[in-house]
């Protein structure tokens, strides 16, 4: 019996290094066949990921205020958002946006279900109110700052709007239909520490006498994954503006894009798409709040300084759409 022992071990030693052999070229073979398969694979386990991460979240309902809120406690001291010379960290924009919540809630009675409209540009006081509107469980409905006269009024009519808050460079633009508004019941609140035109309230001064202390989340207690989040509007070329309901099971679809991009938390956006959009405020802004990056914010897209401001800011994510690429492609190095 023992004579059987060489001869076996010697099998079990050729079956094992054909194994390793076939192991070992299986790789460069697949790679061969498809050059992307790992690409394929990595894209296959995001999706795995996101779909047990959004199966989590229907069976216990969380926001992507909450994923926000889960980053300030994860890296309260890592940078959030960079505009022009100034940057803040998730705790400093936590606290700005709780400060702006208590001003609402206090001087705008805001309570769960309003709906408040935000007439401002790329820039953080939009990020602080759109954080605490949701902190307070309203519904923000973001404005074009572009649009005018009754196309500006349309959009309050179809989503019974009970407070506007405007940037003090769009004054003029509320000014124009400050009649109709104040005929509608809707309070005007200008980003400003004051207001000297009658039907318009100051909110900066406001807020910075406000604590920066959380808020209950009893307040936003009865908001659910089927909730309206934020109105989005189309841009008007066909008539008038038209509001799409967007509610919080669709802010998490929009913001698993990054994800799914292969983002990772080490990465920084640049954001110039403008917030109002889609592709600005939910894949951008809610997909870096979602994986917990940096986001490079700027007032508008720019040819001339792009490229730039991504060396300036080590940028490794951009969003594009439309002809973006092609002006980038055609700007001299």
């Amino acid at each position: 019996m023992n004579s059987h022992k060489p001869e076996t071990t010697n099998r079990f030693t050729m079956i094992a290094f054909i194994l390793f052999t076939v192991l070992a070229i299986l790789p460069l073979f697949i790679y061969l066949r498809n050059p992307y398969f790992m690409e394929d694979l990595n894209y296959a386990f995001a999706l795995i990921r996101i779909g047990m991460q959004l199966s989590k979240i229907r069976k216990s309902f969380s926001s992507i205020l909450d994923s926000f809120l889960d980053k300030v406690q994860k890296h309260p001291q890592k940078t959030f958002l960079i505009f022009e010379e100034n940057s803040y960290t998730y705790s400093q924009a936590d606290k700005e946006s709780n400060k702006v919540a208590r001003a609402l809630w206090t001087h705008a009675q805001l309570k769960e279900g309003d709906t408040a409209a935000l007439l401002l540009g790329n820039e953080p006081q939009l990020v602080w109110v759109w954080l605490a509107l949701a902190k307070l469980g309203c519904v923000a409905s973001v404005l074009n700052s572009n649009i005018r006269s009754k196309s500006l009024l349309h959009c309050f009519s179809c989503c019974e709007v009970k407070v506007l808050i405007v940037g003090a460079d769009l004054q003029e633009a509320v000014e124009e239909v400050l009649p109709a508004l104040r005929e509608q019941g809707i309070r005007v609140f200008l980003l400003s520490d004051h207001s000297d035109v009658e039907g318009i309230e100051s909110l900066s001064d406001k807020f910075e006498k406000a604590s920066d202390q959380p808020l209950s989340p009893q307040l936003r207690a009865n908001i659910n994954l089927k909730s309206p989040a934020v109105y989005i509007y189309t841009s008007g070329t066909t008539g008038l503006p038209k509001a799409a309901v967007v509610n919080h099971e669709s802010v998490w679809l929009a913001s698993f894009l990054q994800a799914i991009a292969g983002v990772r938390s080490s990465d920084v956006l640049y954001l110039y798409l403008p917030l109002y959009h889609t592709a600005g405020l939910l894949m951008g802004l809610c997909g870096a709040i979602n994986i917990g990056i940096t986001v490079v914010l700027k007032r508008k897209f720019s040819v001339s300084s792009f490229w730039n401001d991504c060396r300036k800011h080590n940028v490794t994510v951009i969003q594009y759409i439309g002809e973006i690429m092609r002006y980038l492609c055609n700007t001299p190095k």
